[in-house]
């Protein structure tokens, strides 16, 4: 796998749709790409981000890793990929850091929601 690895977040009920975390950095790595679906769209104006959380900051409160949140209200069962940013700091994590989940908006009724992020160690 060439020393890839998956992180991924999954939330299936609309009461589970909380800031949270789902993954912890052991050491450095770079956040190489990031896919939202889910199964109910969610019938109104509803985002979600995926951020790079450092220090003691609570879950979704860092730095937002895409350029552009994903849809939640786009079209169910549809892979979206999302746009990294470009500045390399912003993409890379030190050992400690965290990617989370980052719900803006109201939740709706968005439910099945998995998200997924490759990332790669540095050396």
């Amino acid at each position: 796998n060439n020393g890839v690895i998956t992180a991924t977040y999954m939330m299936n009920t609309t009461a589970a749709a909380t800031d949270q975390v789902f993954f912890v950095a052991t050491r450095a790595m770079k956040v190489i790409s990031c896919s939202e679906v889910h199964s109910a769209a969610a019938g109104g104006t509803s985002t979600l981000q995926v951020v790079k959380d450092t220090s003691t900051d609570a879950p979704g409160a860092g730095t937002n890793i895409l350029t552009t949140a994903f849809n939640l209200a786009s079209t169910a069962n549809t892979v979206q990929v999302g746009a990294l940013s470009g500045t390399v700091a912003t993409v890379t994590l030190a050992a400690g850091d965290r990617l989370a989940v980052d719900y803006a908006d109201a939740v709706q009724s968005s439910t099945g929601v998995a998200v997924t992020c490759m990332l790669t160690p540095l050396s």
